[in-house]
């Protein structure tokens, strides 16, 4: 039940005019606010899907049956970077240092000297050559 008026505050919000449905832009408003992130194809073909009387607005109903078929939102969007960086730090440390990086090398059959591997520790980590955890998600999201 709870659930159900979280997304029915969603729609209301969303339905500025106050007749019980929303357009395709205020679907998309409103799913961002709910931690989605549909495509616009999506989107739209969820519009031609849903939209029983081919208003081009989504009701309430229509709305929540979108809502049933989007995966779960990520709780927490760095998630997966820390599992990444948990797994690459072997210590537990809460860095990934030159050893770290040494192994993940090998690990890839790339040889890398001991100054190069220095090099790229500081470049990735500063001068401490220590990947922080808030490094690591700003060299991965810099990769994406």
């Amino acid at each position: 039940m709870e659930e159900l008026q979280k997304y029915k505050a969603v729609f209301d919000q969303f339905d500025t005019s106050g007749d019980n449905k929303i357009s395709q832009s205020e679907l998309k408003a409103a799913m961002a606010q709910l931690g989605h992130h549909p495509t616009d194809d999506v989107l739209e073909m969820a519009m031609e899907e849903l939209d029983q009387d081919k208003s081009g607005f989504l009701n309430f109903p229509e709305f929540m049956e979108f809502c049933q078929m989007q995966p779960p939102p990520d709780e927490d969007p760095c998630a997966k970077y820390r599992q990444a960086f948990e797994a690459l730090d072997t210590d537990g440390s809460g860095y990934i240092g030159v050893d770290e990086l040494r192994v993940i090398f090998e690990s890839t059959g790339a040889k890398v000297s001991e100054r190069m591997l220095q090099r790229i520790a500081v470049k990735l980590g500063g001068d401490d050559g220590r990947i922080n955890f808030e490094e690591f998600v700003t060299l991965m999201q810099s990769q994406a």
